[in-house]
């Protein structure tokens, strides 16, 4: 099990709870933790109620945790919306003179407004907390105060004030309460990313090039991190007049020979679908970055979800196939981030990878991704095209048939969103029309050998089998922690279409098997029911907008 302490700020929106959260993880790596946060917003500006919590360890750490050990109230009246996460030692810390137990933790009274006043500027009340965090979790001072320096730059006096404000407090006030902390015994080289960030690390790994999105939470992290690296990446990042504009336009690019990608939510990929199926029928490679939240219509947009899987493998009108890619953590994101980029030029359709707000917005620490080699692969991609250049040739068993970009000397061909032969000439001719149908369909086998395959995480041969895709990943590997023996297993499905035979031959040898998932209606469930003989014994979903948490599937799994 992994000994984790849990810190979370709450407040109203606009008082820096974020930039605190971030703050505070970025000192813990600094300091050779591992760490994964995870922010709750709601649709508001201002006001509301905001969070975020970071779960840190000496250890690796896969997901953030449901009890919280230290909790600060940036607002006397916010604390009350998390007594259920309270332990036997949890400390509140809230602008209020009355100190009482609270379920099991205890109320401290924290002088937020008069530390404010020393330091002279309101805003900074965030890093006050911050630097009582420091003291309690027996940070190195010196060090933390040298991160915030280099995270502010020139705006780093009244933090670097504010933060030895709440660190020499909390060491006169609070000495009883310090925790005892497990230090890192090495030296961890790491960054802080989310998966919005690290899919954008991906496709520029993979020498993505152009990247058109219009601004939609939760994905927009993607727009943003793209478009500050494109000057000096020498890419083309583009936001559009709304999501038929963007998916249009990263299409025309990938004809034209770029590695394109676009990003999205909920209605701004329903709006893309009519591209997805041009995609298939113009055989385009092209990726599409879909972030889901909780649906439908605008649903809950700032929350989680895993409610867009059947949205994405059944998208777009008529037959062609498509592949569906769900990375279940930040480092699966950059890597998918890339292997799209490959998948799209070499299967020439669509690719889509599907993440959701937890995974997309999370930051976890993890590997220097500048660090990462990648190989490019362009698939079918002529630089001279023979005589009587066919694109569409429906020859090669794989059904993929050499392609050339404009420019190339005789290697013209219509793309067309109409039927067509081999040269794309429109055609309703009964015999061409199924042989390109046969063409696309033999993709997906191809497809089965290039896409990531399902992994068998924890007992190689479990009696009880969880199975499960994208976000839920990191949880389940926690509460499989806290669990002793080998009885468990955990079946990760990275690509959700086509599903791979492999999960096929790993469900028929378990006893008992589990479905975990972050909707209302296990669509796991009903898209390995289109291929295998499945009948799940238990499914476990959440659908009220919120991820699981490790405490909570540890509770279902023991009394599995």
């Amino acid at each position: 099990m992994t000994k984790a302490i849990t810190v979370k700020v709450v407040g109203p929106a606009g008082t820096g709870i974020k930039t605190s959260g971030q703050l505070l993880a970025q000192i813990l790596v600094d300091q050779n933790y591992y760490t994964h946060d995870y922010t709750e917003y709601p649709s508001l500006v201002r006001g509301g109620h905001n969070t975020h919590q970071v779960s840190f360890s000496s250890e690796k750490i896969n997901a953030p945790f449901f009890k919280t050990q230290i909790l600060f109230s940036l607002k006397p009246d916010h604390w009350q919306q998390h007594k259920n996460e309270l332990e036997k030692n949890s400390l509140i810390f809230s602008d209020q003179k009355i100190e009482k137990k609270i379920n099991s933790g205890k109320l401290i009274s924290f002088p937020l407004s008069e530390l404010v006043k020393k330091v002279g500027n309101p805003i900074t009340a965030n890093i006050i907390c911050l630097g009582t965090t420091a003291f309690l979790a027996d940070l190195d001072q010196k060090l933390s105060l040298s991160t915030i320096k280099k995270y502010f730059g020139q705006k780093a006096k009244d933090n670097l004030t504010a933060f030895k404000v709440g660190f020499d407090f909390a060491e006169k006030t609070y000495q009883k309460l310090k925790l005892k902390t497990e230090k890192p015994k090495k030296k961890i080289a790491k960054v802080l990313l989310d998966g919005n960030e690290s899919f954008g690390w991906g496709f520029l790994k993979g020498k993505g090039d152009f990247y058109a999105a219009y601004p939609m939470t939760p994905s927009t992290g993607t727009l943003h991190f793209l478009a500050g690296k494109a000057k000096e990446k020498k890419i083309v990042v583009i936001h559009p007049e709304d999501e038929i504009a963007v998916a249009s336009m990263a299409t025309g690019a990938a004809f034209a020979g770029k590695r394109a990608a676009v990003g999205t939510s909920g209605g701004g990929f329903a709006l893309m679908t009519e591209t997805v199926s041009f995609c298939g029928i113009a055989e385009i490679g092209m990726v599409f970055y879909l972030v889901s939240r909780p649906g439908p219509a605008t649903g809950m947009p700032t929350w989680t979800g895993q409610t867009d899987l059947l949205f994405a493998v059944f998208s777009g009108h008529g037959e062609f196939p498509k592949i569906v890619l769900a990375p279940g953590d930040q480092e699966e994101s950059r890597q998918m981030g890339w292997q799209a980029l490959n998948l799209a030029e070499n299967l020439q359709t669509p690719i889509i990878v599907i993440s959701d707000k937890f995974l997309g917005e999370s930051i976890k620490s993890v590997d220097d991704p500048a660090k990462e080699k990648v190989v490019v692969n362009r698939g079918k991609l002529l630089k001279l095209a023979p005589k009587n250049f066919a694109r569409y040739n429906w020859q090669p068993a794989c059904g993929r048939s050499p392609r050339t970009i404009p420019g190339i000397a005789g290697g013209q061909f219509l793309a067309n969103s109409y039927e067509h032969d081999q040269k794309g000439i429109a055609t309703e001719d009964a015999l061409v029309a199924q042989k390109m149908f046969e063409k696309r369909a033999r993709k997906e086998k191809a497809a089965l050998s290039l896409t990531p395959k399902p992994i068998l995480h924890g007992s190689k041969n479990p009696k009880k089998l969880i199975i499960s895709w994208g976000s839920t990943k990191g949880p389940i590997l926690e509460a499989l922690k806290m669990i002793s023996g080998n009885d468990f297993g955990f079946l990760q499905v990275k690509t959700v279409w086509p599903l791979h035979p492999e999960i096929e031959r790993i469900i028929s040898k378990a006893e008992k098997i589990i479905v975990v998932e972050n909707n209302q209606k296990s669509q796991l469930t009903t898209l390995l029911k289109t291929k295998f003989n499945f009948n799940p014994d238990r499914q476990i979903l959440k659908f009220n907008g919120r991820p699981f948490f490790p405490e909570e599937l540890y509770e279902k799994f023991k009394k599995l």
